[in-house]
């Protein structure tokens, strides 16, 4: 029987795609874009805590899972100054959490503007005292633009 791999190409012929100059300047570029997607993050969900928004919201999960995400990959990309090598041959627990946690985080973020965006667009309100619709509050508190908001019929009009 033949071997599959009689075709490829040994390791010493490869070459890395790019030259480490442009290398290193595009992991500098990609550090500095997470940084400061990092801090303005950070200063953002300060300014929840400043003035008094709703702690548990749409908005400050989103917030929080984007800091942790932008926290991972500037991270990442941080270890690629000191040692590339050392970098691509991590743990299984830093690998997961450098590697493959930000993509779970992706997917959590998408699920959650899903979320939000059928929870606007459906109307779907929160029934407060009385039994009377408090417009269209989502389960979170963030309230849906006007013009999502249908107007509620009493239980004698048609």
């Amino acid at each position: 029987m033949e071997s599959n791999l009689s075709g490829l190409v040994p390791a010493a012929g490869l070459v890395p795609a790019l030259p480490p100059t442009v290398t290193l300047g595009l992991t500098a570029a990609y550090t500095a874009l997470y940084a400061l997607l990092f801090f303005s993050v950070y200063a953002q969900l300060w300014l929840v805590l400043l003035y008094g928004h709703k702690r548990l919201s749409y908005q400050t999960v989103f917030l929080a899972l984007c800091l942790l995400w932008a926290a991972l990959r500037t991270t990442l990309f941080s270890f690629y100054f000191r040692d590339t090598p050392r970098a691509n041959r991590l743990g299984p627990l830093p690998f997961w959490l450098l590697y493959c946690c930000p993509v779970c985080l992706q997917f959590f973020t998408l699920t959650l503007m899903n979320l939000y965006f059928a929870q606007v667009t459906t109307g779907t309100g929160v029934v407060g005292v009385g039994g009377q619709a408090e417009g269209s509050k989502g389960v979170m508190g963030i309230s849906a633009p006007r013009w999502c908001s249908r107007p509620r019929r009493s239980v004698g009009q048609r």
